[in-house]
């Protein structure tokens, strides 16, 4: 128990150690043990990714790769924009990909007003 705490809690010396709580240790090992399935998660779409990058298309004579940029694969600036927009209320896009989201749902959300307003009018 001591060991696993110097080695993996960040227990630097006995005082630390023997300060804890037996109900703090199990918490502070159940957070390690969620950390390491994270990692482990982390390795297997490290993985996951290798293999769909070297996906390819077309014959198995002529075959070309899925992907021919990495953008094609995995748009960081459109990320970027989905995770900014969900916590900034006036963000605005900057990948090409989101403002066409952005309009498609600024397009819908006034066509649901109109229709609202034209069935309140009647």
């Amino acid at each position: 128990m001591e060991l696993f705490s110097y080695a993996y809690l960040g227990v630097r010396n006995r005082k630390e150690f023997y300060a804890m709580t037996l109900s703090e240790y199990n918490l502070k090992s159940e957070a390690y043990q969620l950390q390491q399935v994270k990692r482990v998660e982390e390795l297997h779409l490290q993985a996951f990714l290798n293999q769909a990058v070297q996906a390819t298309k077309g014959s198995v004579k002529n075959p070309t790769p899925m992907f021919t940029t990495f953008k094609s694969f995995f748009d960081t600036e459109k990320v970027i924009d989905d995770v900014r927009s969900q916590f900034e209320r006036d963000y605005k896009p900057r990948s090409k990909a989101s403002q066409d989201t952005a309009i498609k749902q600024t397009i819908a959300q006034r066509i649901r007003e109109f229709n609202q307003m034209k069935k309140g009018g009647d």
